[in-house]
Protein backbone atom coordinates (compact mmCIF):
# COMPACT_ATOMS: atom_id res chain seq x y z
CA UNK A 1 0.00 0.00 0.00
CA UNK A 2 1.32 3.09 -1.35
CA UNK A 3 1.96 6.16 1.51
CA UNK A 4 -1.44 8.79 1.93
CA UNK A 5 0.15 12.10 0.30
CA UNK A 6 -0.76 14.33 3.39
CA UNK A 7 1.57 11.51 5.06
CA UNK A 8 4.82 12.39 3.78
CA UNK A 9 7.07 14.41 5.78
CA UNK A 10 7.41 18.03 5.01
CA UNK A 11 11.08 18.60 6.49
CA UNK A 12 11.85 22.16 7.96
CA UNK A 13 15.56 22.42 6.91
CA UNK A 14 16.08 25.72 8.38
CA UNK A 15 15.30 25.13 11.69
CA UNK A 16 18.33 23.73 13.42
CA UNK A 17 17.09 21.42 16.66
CA UNK A 18 20.32 21.99 18.64
CA UNK A 19 19.94 26.16 18.48
CA UNK A 20 17.11 27.26 21.37
CA UNK A 21 15.44 29.82 18.85
CA UNK A 22 15.54 26.85 15.88
CA UNK A 23 13.59 24.58 19.09
CA UNK A 24 11.23 27.53 19.90
CA UNK A 25 10.42 28.34 16.03
CA UNK A 26 9.83 24.55 15.73
CA UNK A 27 7.40 24.51 18.59
CA UNK A 28 5.43 27.57 17.34
CA UNK A 29 5.38 26.33 13.87
CA UNK A 30 3.46 22.79 15.22
CA UNK A 31 1.56 25.22 17.61
CA UNK A 32 0.33 27.81 14.68
CA UNK A 33 0.13 24.77 11.77
CA UNK A 34 -2.27 22.69 14.12
CA UNK A 35 -4.69 25.68 13.83
CA UNK A 36 -4.92 24.55 9.78
CA UNK A 37 -4.19 21.01 9.80
CA UNK A 38 -5.95 19.29 13.17
CA UNK A 39 -4.27 16.28 14.17
CA UNK A 40 -0.58 16.90 12.46
CA UNK A 41 2.11 14.92 13.76
CA UNK A 42 5.78 15.80 14.56
CA UNK A 43 9.19 14.85 15.02
CA UNK A 44 12.50 15.53 14.32
CA UNK A 45 14.98 13.98 11.25
CA UNK A 46 18.36 13.97 11.58
CA UNK A 47 20.07 15.22 8.35
CA UNK A 48 23.00 16.30 6.70
CA UNK A 49 22.63 19.89 8.66
CA UNK A 50 21.95 18.54 11.87
CA UNK A 51 18.03 17.88 13.50
CA UNK A 52 15.38 18.76 12.10
CA UNK A 53 12.04 19.45 12.41
CA UNK A 54 9.98 16.89 10.29
CA UNK A 55 5.63 17.20 9.56
CA UNK A 56 3.18 14.87 8.31
CA UNK A 57 -0.64 15.96 8.04
CA UNK A 58 -0.06 19.57 6.90
CA UNK A 59 0.59 18.96 3.21
CA UNK A 60 3.77 19.16 1.38
CA UNK A 61 3.91 22.62 -0.87
CA UNK A 62 6.13 24.69 1.14
CA UNK A 63 4.98 27.96 -0.36
CA UNK A 64 1.56 26.66 0.49
CA UNK A 65 2.60 26.10 3.93
CA UNK A 66 4.51 29.06 4.20
CA UNK A 67 1.43 31.05 3.81
CA UNK A 68 -0.79 29.39 5.19
CA UNK A 69 1.19 29.69 9.26
CA UNK A 70 1.62 33.26 8.09
CA UNK A 71 -2.35 33.47 7.55
CA UNK A 72 -2.37 31.58 10.86
CA UNK A 73 0.13 34.14 12.67
CA UNK A 74 -1.84 36.97 11.53
CA UNK A 75 -5.05 35.94 11.97
CA UNK A 76 -4.37 35.20 15.94
CA UNK A 77 -5.16 37.98 18.36
CA UNK A 78 -2.85 40.09 19.72
CA UNK A 79 -4.75 40.60 22.59
CA UNK A 80 -2.34 39.47 25.40
CA UNK A 81 0.62 41.72 24.17
CA UNK A 82 -1.94 44.94 24.05
CA UNK A 83 -2.16 44.61 27.91
CA UNK A 84 1.14 46.70 28.44
CA UNK A 85 4.06 47.61 26.25
CA UNK A 86 6.54 46.13 28.45
CA UNK A 87 7.26 42.75 30.56
CA UNK A 88 6.69 42.54 33.89
CA UNK A 89 4.09 45.05 34.68
CA UNK A 90 1.64 45.93 37.61
CA UNK A 91 0.51 42.63 39.37
CA UNK A 92 -3.04 43.94 39.48
CA UNK A 93 -3.42 44.69 35.53
CA UNK A 94 -2.10 41.30 35.47
CA UNK A 95 -4.31 39.25 37.65
CA UNK A 96 -7.11 40.89 35.93
CA UNK A 97 -6.06 39.79 32.49
CA UNK A 98 -5.55 36.05 33.44
CA UNK A 99 -9.14 36.36 34.98
CA UNK A 100 -10.48 37.76 32.19
CA UNK A 101 -8.91 35.08 29.87
CA UNK A 102 -10.27 32.33 32.07
CA UNK A 103 -13.08 33.43 31.84
CA UNK A 104 -13.50 33.08 27.95
CA UNK A 105 -10.82 30.45 27.53
CA UNK A 106 -11.92 26.62 26.55
CA UNK A 107 -10.50 23.43 25.18
CA UNK A 108 -10.25 24.54 21.89
CA UNK A 109 -9.15 27.85 22.38
CA UNK A 110 -6.76 28.25 25.15
CA UNK A 111 -4.17 30.25 23.64
CA UNK A 112 -4.53 33.70 25.31
CA UNK A 113 -4.56 32.14 28.87
CA UNK A 114 -1.77 29.81 27.87
CA UNK A 115 0.66 32.90 27.14
CA UNK A 116 -0.51 34.63 30.55
CA UNK A 117 0.53 31.95 32.23
CA UNK A 118 3.99 31.63 30.15
CA UNK A 119 4.42 35.23 31.07
CA UNK A 120 4.32 34.46 34.43
CA UNK A 121 2.95 34.44 37.88
CA UNK A 122 0.66 36.48 39.84
CA UNK A 123 1.56 35.20 42.92
CA UNK A 124 4.76 36.86 45.43
CA UNK A 125 4.97 40.04 43.45
CA UNK A 126 7.88 41.99 43.61
CA UNK A 127 7.45 43.83 46.74
CA UNK A 128 9.41 47.13 45.67
CA UNK A 129 7.97 47.46 42.10
CA UNK A 130 5.02 46.28 42.53
CA UNK A 131 5.11 44.23 39.45
CA UNK A 132 4.59 40.20 38.64
CA UNK A 133 7.42 37.71 38.38
CA UNK A 134 7.96 37.43 34.94
CA UNK A 135 9.50 33.91 32.18
CA UNK A 136 13.00 33.55 32.46
CA UNK A 137 12.51 33.78 28.04
CA UNK A 138 12.38 37.63 28.96
CA UNK A 139 15.89 38.07 27.95
CA UNK A 140 15.49 41.88 26.92
CA UNK A 141 15.14 44.81 28.76
CA UNK A 142 11.34 45.14 31.06
CA UNK A 143 10.80 48.32 29.40
CA UNK A 144 13.27 50.61 27.02
CA UNK A 145 13.65 54.29 26.78
CA UNK A 146 10.18 54.01 24.81
CA UNK A 147 8.85 51.99 27.73
CA UNK A 148 8.50 49.64 25.41
CA UNK A 149 9.24 45.61 25.97
CA UNK A 150 8.55 42.06 25.01
CA UNK A 151 4.68 42.26 24.66
CA UNK A 152 5.30 45.33 22.27
CA UNK A 153 8.23 43.66 20.46
CA UNK A 154 6.20 40.71 19.59
CA UNK A 155 3.58 42.48 17.86
CA UNK A 156 5.55 45.10 15.73
CA UNK A 157 8.00 41.87 14.43
CA UNK A 158 4.69 40.22 13.74
CA UNK A 159 3.52 43.51 11.76
CA UNK A 160 6.90 43.31 9.81
CA UNK A 161 6.59 40.11 8.80
CA UNK A 162 6.46 38.71 5.48
CA UNK A 163 6.13 35.21 3.16
CA UNK A 164 8.99 35.45 1.49
CA UNK A 165 11.38 35.97 4.99
CA UNK A 166 9.21 32.95 6.70
CA UNK A 167 9.66 30.76 3.67
CA UNK A 168 13.74 31.30 3.68
CA UNK A 169 13.34 30.85 7.96
CA UNK A 170 11.47 27.71 7.13
CA UNK A 171 13.32 26.07 4.70
CA UNK A 172 16.31 27.95 3.54
CA UNK A 173 19.67 28.76 5.06
CA UNK A 174 19.43 31.76 7.65
CA UNK A 175 21.21 34.10 6.19
CA UNK A 176 20.22 37.12 9.22
CA UNK A 177 19.44 39.90 7.09
CA UNK A 178 16.43 41.29 8.95
CA UNK A 179 16.06 44.27 11.49
CA UNK A 180 14.17 43.79 14.09
CA UNK A 181 13.26 43.92 18.06
CA UNK A 182 15.77 40.83 18.74
CA UNK A 183 14.02 38.64 21.28
CA UNK A 184 17.69 37.21 22.18
CA UNK A 185 16.92 33.81 21.69
CA UNK A 186 19.72 32.77 19.26
CA UNK A 187 22.97 32.61 20.77
CA UNK A 188 24.09 34.23 17.93
CA UNK A 189 22.96 37.45 19.51
CA UNK A 190 25.42 37.22 22.18
CA UNK A 191 27.53 40.23 20.92
CA UNK A 192 28.97 41.90 23.88
CA UNK A 193 29.72 45.16 23.77
CA UNK A 194 33.33 44.27 24.47
CA UNK A 195 34.04 42.14 21.87
CA UNK A 196 32.36 44.13 18.91
CA UNK A 197 34.46 46.07 16.79
CA UNK A 198 32.43 48.85 16.58
CA UNK A 199 29.93 50.41 18.84
CA UNK A 200 26.55 48.69 18.93
CA UNK A 201 23.99 51.23 18.84
CA UNK A 202 25.97 52.99 15.39
CA UNK A 203 25.81 49.33 13.46
CA UNK A 204 23.87 48.53 10.86
CA UNK A 205 23.26 45.58 8.83
CA UNK A 206 26.36 45.66 7.33
CA UNK A 207 28.66 45.48 10.76
CA UNK A 208 27.20 42.31 12.34
CA UNK A 209 24.52 40.18 12.24
CA UNK A 210 20.84 40.75 12.32
CA UNK A 211 17.93 38.65 13.37
CA UNK A 212 15.97 36.15 11.90
CA UNK A 213 12.10 38.26 12.42
CA UNK A 214 10.30 35.11 11.24
CA UNK A 215 12.02 32.42 13.64
CA UNK A 216 11.44 35.16 16.30
CA UNK A 217 7.68 35.59 15.66
CA UNK A 218 7.33 31.64 15.72
CA UNK A 219 9.19 31.08 18.98
CA UNK A 220 6.86 33.96 20.75
CA UNK A 221 4.21 31.48 19.71
CA UNK A 222 6.06 28.70 21.41
CA UNK A 223 6.05 30.06 24.60
CA UNK A 224 2.29 28.80 25.10
CA UNK A 225 3.86 25.58 25.85
CA UNK A 226 6.40 27.33 28.69
CA UNK A 227 3.91 27.83 31.59
CA UNK A 228 6.12 30.23 34.54
CA UNK A 229 5.17 28.45 37.76
CA UNK A 230 5.45 29.60 41.28
CA UNK A 231 8.09 27.56 43.36
CA UNK A 232 8.01 28.17 46.70
CA UNK A 233 8.42 31.82 46.40
CA UNK A 234 10.47 31.84 43.32
CA UNK A 235 9.16 31.59 39.99
CA UNK A 236 10.67 29.16 38.01
CA UNK A 237 10.21 28.59 33.66
CA UNK A 238 9.21 25.42 32.05
CA UNK A 239 11.85 24.17 30.04
CA UNK A 240 14.49 25.91 32.68
CA UNK A 241 17.21 23.84 35.00
CA UNK A 242 18.36 25.80 38.11
CA UNK A 243 21.99 24.94 39.07
CA UNK A 244 22.59 27.39 41.28
CA UNK A 245 21.29 31.48 41.49
CA UNK A 246 23.35 32.23 38.61
CA UNK A 247 23.67 28.91 36.92
CA UNK A 248 20.62 28.72 34.66
CA UNK A 249 20.02 26.38 31.68
CA UNK A 250 17.00 25.63 29.17
CA UNK A 251 17.26 22.12 28.53
CA UNK A 252 15.00 20.19 25.83
CA UNK A 253 14.50 17.29 23.88
CA UNK A 254 14.69 16.09 20.34
CA UNK A 255 12.47 13.18 19.64
CA UNK A 256 12.29 11.12 16.59
CA UNK A 257 8.72 9.37 16.55
CA UNK A 258 6.20 11.86 14.68
CA UNK A 259 3.67 12.83 17.24
CA UNK A 260 0.50 14.73 18.16
CA UNK A 261 1.19 18.28 19.85
CA UNK A 262 -0.46 16.84 23.02
CA UNK A 263 2.32 14.49 23.40
CA UNK A 264 4.92 16.44 22.36
CA UNK A 265 3.58 19.34 24.94
CA UNK A 266 4.28 16.19 27.64
CA UNK A 267 7.74 15.20 26.47
CA UNK A 268 9.16 19.20 27.36
CA UNK A 269 7.78 19.04 30.80
CA UNK A 270 9.01 14.81 31.73
CA UNK A 271 11.15 15.09 35.02
CA UNK A 272 14.00 12.96 33.65
CA UNK A 273 14.83 16.33 31.22
CA UNK A 274 15.81 17.62 34.81
CA UNK A 275 18.16 14.74 35.75
CA UNK A 276 22.30 15.20 36.72
CA UNK A 277 23.66 13.16 34.78
CA UNK A 278 20.72 12.10 31.96
CA UNK A 279 19.10 8.89 32.28
CA UNK A 280 19.24 8.52 28.15
CA UNK A 281 17.72 4.84 28.33
CA UNK A 282 14.66 5.76 30.05
CA UNK A 283 14.02 8.89 27.51
CA UNK A 284 15.10 6.70 24.71
CA UNK A 285 12.25 4.05 25.31
CA UNK A 286 10.04 7.65 24.81
CA UNK A 287 11.47 8.36 21.77
CA UNK A 288 14.01 10.82 22.70
CA UNK A 289 17.01 10.21 21.08
CA UNK A 290 18.80 13.78 22.38
CA UNK A 291 18.99 16.00 24.65
CA UNK A 292 20.42 19.86 24.50
CA UNK A 293 21.31 22.31 27.29
CA UNK A 294 22.16 25.83 26.43
CA UNK A 295 22.83 28.46 29.62
CA UNK A 296 21.24 31.34 30.10
CA UNK A 297 23.48 34.20 30.85
CA UNK A 298 23.21 37.96 32.25
CA UNK A 299 25.25 40.39 29.98
CA UNK A 300 24.16 43.01 32.87
CA UNK A 301 20.90 43.91 34.37
CA UNK A 302 19.31 44.50 31.13
CA UNK A 303 20.05 42.05 28.52
CA UNK A 304 20.34 38.48 28.64
CA UNK A 305 21.10 35.98 25.73
CA UNK A 306 21.87 32.23 25.42
CA UNK A 307 25.04 30.25 24.85
CA UNK A 308 25.65 28.14 22.38
CA UNK A 309 24.10 24.87 23.01
CA UNK A 310 25.34 20.92 24.19
CA UNK A 311 24.30 17.89 23.46
CA UNK A 312 24.03 16.08 27.54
Amino acid sequence: MGMNKSDRDLVLYGLDGSNPLGFLAAIGVAIVAERFSPGLRFGWRQTGRGWRPSLQRCGEDEREFSERVLKALRDAPTTVFDIDKKMPFGVDKFADALHEAQEISSIGDRRNVDLLAAMGTELHPDNKSGQFQDSKFRMVRSGDSAGQGLPFYVKANLENLGVERLHLTLFGTWDYRDEGYSLRWDPIGDQRYALRWRDPSKSGLADGPGMMLAADCLAAEALQWFPTLPVGRQAETTGFLRKSRREIYFVWPIWTPKLGVDTVRSLLVLPDLAKDPIDHSSLARRGIQEVYRSQRIQQNQYYSNFLPAEPI
